[in-house]
């Protein structure tokens, strides 16, 4: 297999740590990955500016200990450059400015297996309008890989006004998905509840 440049690891990654766009991972590689998807978990916590901290981890299975090693040389030396690149692509996708604010990565190599784990700190991560907040990211969908779960956590004093899809649990407000085939970005639209204000019934 033709050796991968640094600079196509380190898309590849970004987009499947923090999207999990498989389907672009594969259009880079030609359908030749290095590894197995293993485990994918993203928790993504948002605030009422339009802010949130995605915080995702993923475990990585290579049959080639070699492409392991390289793998993680090339992501360690990934670019913040390379990164604002790429929200920059995702900001025109979505329609909104989407920037990293920070940025944080620990690779450690558990029983054979890659572990990454990825913190970002998004600004417009959520669409604002007046006291009303969207976290959808237009048609960028989430594709499966092993075992994955997706979870959103917003505010404990928001109120839920929609949620798609439906997920597979809620816990006030957190909300968990475990697809198992493909899925649009969540989206979640929420808002602060004052003091003054019932809380508006929730869908789902």
């Amino acid at each position: 297999m033709k050796r991968l440049s640094s600079r196509t690891i380190y898309i590849l990654l970004i987009i499947m740590v923090v999207f999990m766009l498989v389907e672009f991972l594969f259009f880079f590689l030609g359908g030749r990955a290095p590894f197995e998807i293993v485990y994918y978990r993203s928790t993504m916590e948002y605030d009422y500016s339009g802010n949130a901290t995605f915080t995702t981890s993923a475990k990585l299975y290579f049959k080639d200990e070699k492409k392991k090693e390289e793998y993680k040389i090339n992501y360690a030396s990934a670019s913040k450059e390379e990164l604002n690149k790429y929200f920059s692509q995702i900001s025109k996708e979505v329609g909104r400015e989407i920037v990293p604010l920070d940025y944080n990565v620990r690779v450690e190599d558990t029983g054979g297996m890659l572990e990454v784990t990825e913190t970002t700190l998004l600004r417009g991560a959520a669409q604002v309008k007046g006291d009303v907040l969207d976290t959808s990211m237009g048609s960028l969908t989430m594709n499966v890989a092993g075992e994955t779960e997706i979870v959103v956590k917003l505010p404990e004093d928001a109120a839920v006004i929609s949620v798609t899809p439906t997920p597979s649990e809620r816990e006030n407000n957190t909300l968990i998905w475990r697809p198992d085939s493909s899925m649009v970005f969540p989206k979640v639209i929420f808002k602060r509840v004052n003091e003054n204000e019932g809380i508006p019934g929730s869908s789902q």
